[in-house]
């Protein structure tokens, strides 16, 4: 099971109701409810059971759509048929594939054989035996990331104009994905 946040799959401050009217062209309009069903949902649920699964339901077919076309852009623009965890990271597969196919972009490597973007498997016996030096310098690259700092999360040489955009909510999606240790 994979778990997304939809708030990181659209542009920052949108809100479900703006991201279902992306969509003209299908029926998710959000359904609206009052101040008083927001704040008390369970009381909601037991007054009017109808309408209350028609909000969850609608929102949840909004999410899912949203999910759903977010997937589809992955895979034209990168052809990773996964839904990205964030939208700066479906840039990132889509400015790596264009590089890679350009010739303008070669990922760094230790023997060949692990990338940098695999920080855990080289974390494992196997990974600090088959990485060579690299994990001593782990610390190092970690130590490097933290709250306010603007990094570019593609590694590697990059020929030729390259710009690089602060998006909120980059550091803590970036080290949520980082394991611990086997």
């Amino acid at each position: 099971m994979f778990l997304r946040d939809t708030s990181l799959l659209s542009p920052a401050g949108m809100s479900l109701k703006s991201i279902g009217l992306l969509y003209p062209n299908l029926p998710m309009e959000k359904v609206e409810l009052s101040k008083q069903e927001l704040v008390n949902m369970e009381v909601f649920y037991l007054e009017n059971p109808i309408r209350f699964k028609q909000y969850a339901l609608q929102d949840a077919k909004i999410v899912l759509f949203h999910a759903l076309e977010v997937q589809n852009s992955h895979f034209f623009f990168s052809k990773k048929y996964t839904i990205p965890i964030t939208l700066s990271s479906l840039a990132s597969s889509y400015l790596e594939t264009e590089l890679l196919s350009e010739g303008k972009y070669h990922p760094p490597t230790q023997n060949g054989l692990i990338s940098m973007r695999n920080i855990p498997k080289i974390l494992t016996p196997s990974g600090v035996e088959l990485s060579g030096d690299l994990h001593e310098y782990i610390d190092y690259f970690l130590g490097s990331y933290h709250g306010g700092r603007n990094e570019s999360y593609i590694y590697g040489v990059v020929k030729g104009e390259f710009y690089d955009y602060d998006l909120p909510g980059a550091y803590p999606t970036a080290m949520a994905m980082i394991d611990y240790p086997n």
